[in-house]
């Protein structure tokens, strides 16, 4: 996709916002019974509307032991305790026991990242802590689990905007840092000629986040 001005970025925005209130995405079907079934590790109502048409969805609870019922596994919650458990190949609770069977039997397992709570305190406090727990994720990773970004409307098409369109700029403070931290994952993304203060620096540094200037 072409880069888009503002005024074509807002114009698909509001296209997009109109489909949504209009229906656009597919509703869910009251009969369930054909559809392949997936295991809901956290509350269901948190996947997008689309995957809840597409599966039926069981929670945790009908999990006895076989994962092969299942097709898929979504995760929309998740401990620090069964993050680190999966990583390490534990299984000593049922959270934990479903997640390394769908491993071993080859199922795509499928975790949100605001499943993820330490994300959102990025930056704030130990950098060393916080980066045991995404060696955790990246673990995952490795063993074949996909990591699904949250996106919004917005987010949806702010990457194709041009470049330096309504980025931050001018003096970074270590306040600016955080609440860049918070919004989002991935690249920090700055106009060109920002600049950062030294305790800004650190809060990206401890947040393991690369900044970008466009």
């Amino acid at each position: 996709m072409a880069e888009l001005t503002k005024e074509q970025l807002i114009e698909l925005i509001t296209r997009e916002v109109l489909k949504t209130l209009g229906g656009g995405e597919a509703d869910e079907p009251v009969d369930k019974s054909g559809l392949p079934r997936a295991l809901c590790i956290g509350p269901a109502d948190q996947l997008p509307k689309t995957v809840r048409a597409q599966y039926d969805l069981r929670p945790m609870e009908e999990y006895q032991g076989d994962i092969e019922p299942f097709e898929k596994v979504f995760i929309t919650a998740i401990t620090q305790t069964q993050l680190a458990d999966i990583a390490l190949g534990r299984d000593s609770q049922p959270v934990t026991c479903a997640l390394s069977q769908a491993l071993l039997y080859g199922k795509e397992i499928f975790l949100y990242d605001a499943a993820l709570a330490h994300r959102k305190l990025a930056g704030r406090g130990s950098r060393a802590f916080y980066q045991l727990l995404e060696g955790y994720v990246r673990t995952l990773q490795s063993f074949g689990v996909k990591l699904v970004q949250g996106t919004t409307v917005i987010d949806k098409y702010q990457k194709f905007a041009a470049p330096g369109a309504d980025l931050p700029s001018g003096v970074i403070t270590e306040a600016v840092a955080l609440d860049l931290c918070r919004k989002g994952e991935g690249d920090i993304l700055l106009r060109k000629g920002a600049v950062l203060t030294p305790s800004a620096k650190d809060v990206f540094l401890h947040a393991d986040r690369k900044v970008t200037y466009l």
